[in-house]
């Protein structure tokens, strides 16, 4: 690598770190980011800063704003994603907003020394749109699996390969993703007085978890032991999984970022048997329907879809009857205030078009209370990118449950 392009890297991870720290983001409205928001956008534009060097041989990130070369990028993305990479969508949304807060960044810290722009977020968002690029969940090659699918998968990881302290962490991360719903990368943040495990139910318990909410989960004895060893002496503010052993040849402990990335890989290559080709309609440039082959794959996001599904079929069967639903919301809004103003939206937007007021049906509120659980509180996108009214019908008539 270029010694000039790996310094304008280290001034981009900067960046981006001292706007996390100082509050800084280009929406006012919106909350601090969180740290997975900052490595994110760091690392998106990082891969951007490599892509332009790349293309055009230039190192130093503040001479990387000709337009003309920005757009070319951009478009051949939006190429990509007419040629069937349809999670080009997503990327290109994710850069976009990196983008803007990399402008913004470059004006409000003295990281660079000066203020300058990288592209147009705006105008080429417009773009986009003329395009007609957008992020669609038939368009996701991240798998929906079922739990018997994450289970095979971990089976794979736990039986296939040689025995090695990162595939040992790939397993038990892996269970606790699809057991709990959390990110990957979250779970390997996990602070020793985060969660409190009951020995004898083999229940762990999230301390002010997603949505500042605590919550309980059975994982099982041997991964409740797995997570009780690498807390042990640690304090705890510790990161538990920050002296795993898997050490590089200097002896040094990985970070975080690596090791997820290595588990991400384990993760994939043991859900190799279920990849697979599924065909979606997306609009061409001109607008017409078009037919594309999208390969979906198995990652560690599949875990947390999986935990939707099976959260969302564990509420239906709970809400059987109008008391049973009205038990249910009365002692979650006790417990926390906020959900009733989340429901009281959800029932604004269902009866928004409506001359007549409905309440929510028992799938819906099955929905909301498996968002609530992945912390994103909104029904729309959890049908959008997590799991469906169908794919709940199916898999509890699957399963027996119906």
């Amino acid at each position: 690598m270029s010694k000039k392009l790996d310094a304008s890297l280290k001034k981009i991870e900067k960046l981006f770190q001292k706007m996390y720290e100082k509050g800084i983001n280009p929406n006012p409205k919106e909350k601090r980011w969180s740290e997975n928001t900052r490595d994110t956008y760091s690392e998106m534009f990082k891969a951007f800063a490599r892509d332009y060097h790349e293309a055009y041989g230039i190192a130093d990130v503040t001479k990387m704003t000709d337009e003309g070369k920005i757009n070319q990028l951009i478009q051949r993305r939006i190429d990509n994603f007419h040629n069937g990479k349809t999670n080009e969508a997503s990327n290109l949304k994710t850069l976009l907003a990196s983008m803007k807060s990399f402008n913004l960044g470059t004006e409000k810290t003295n990281i660079f020394k000066k203020s300058f722009s990288v592209g147009n977020p705006d105008e080429i968002r417009k773009d986009l749109k003329e395009q007609n690029v957008y992020r669609s969940s038939k368009t996701t090659p991240i798998m929906r699996a079922t739990p018997n699918e994450c289970q095979s998968v971990l089976d794979n990881i736990k039986n296939n390969g040689y025995k090695t302290d990162t595939r040992e962490v790939a397993y038990h991360v892996g269970k606790i993703a699809m057991l709990t719903g959390g990110r990957i990368t979250s779970i390997l943040k996990l602070r020793a007085n985060d969660f409190v495990i009951d020995k004898k139910t083999n229940e762990i318990q999230f301390v002010k978890d997603k949505g500042g909410l605590t919550r309980s989960v059975k994982i099982g004895r041997d991964t409740a032991e797995y997570l009780e060893n690498l807390r042990q002496g640690k304090k705890e503010t510790q990161q538990i999984f920050s002296t795993v052993r898997t050490k590089r040849n200097k002896g040094t402990f990985k970070p975080v970022k690596e090791l997820r990335k290595e588990v991400e890989r384990i993760v994939s290559n043991a859900g190799k048997h279920l990849d697979r080709t599924v065909k979606a309609t997306i609009r061409g440039k001109d607008g017409k329907p078009k037919t594309v082959d999208v390969k979906q794959k198995f990652t560690p996001h599949s875990f947390r879809k999986s935990f939707a599904l099976d959260r969302t079929t564990y509420y239906f069967q709970k809400f059987d009857s109008k008391n049973a639903i009205n038990n249910y919301v009365a002692r979650r809004v006790q417990e926390d205030k906020k959900l009733k103003e989340k429901l009281d939206k959800l029932r604004d937007r269902t009866n928004k078009d409506r001359t007549t007021d409905r309440d929510l049906k028992p799938i819906e509120y099955a929905i909301f209370f498996a968002s609530v659980d992945l912390g994103h509180f909104r029904n729309d996108v959890i049908t959008a990118y997590y799991t469906t009214y169908k794919e709940v019908m199916t898999y509890a008539q699957e399963e027996g449950m119906l």
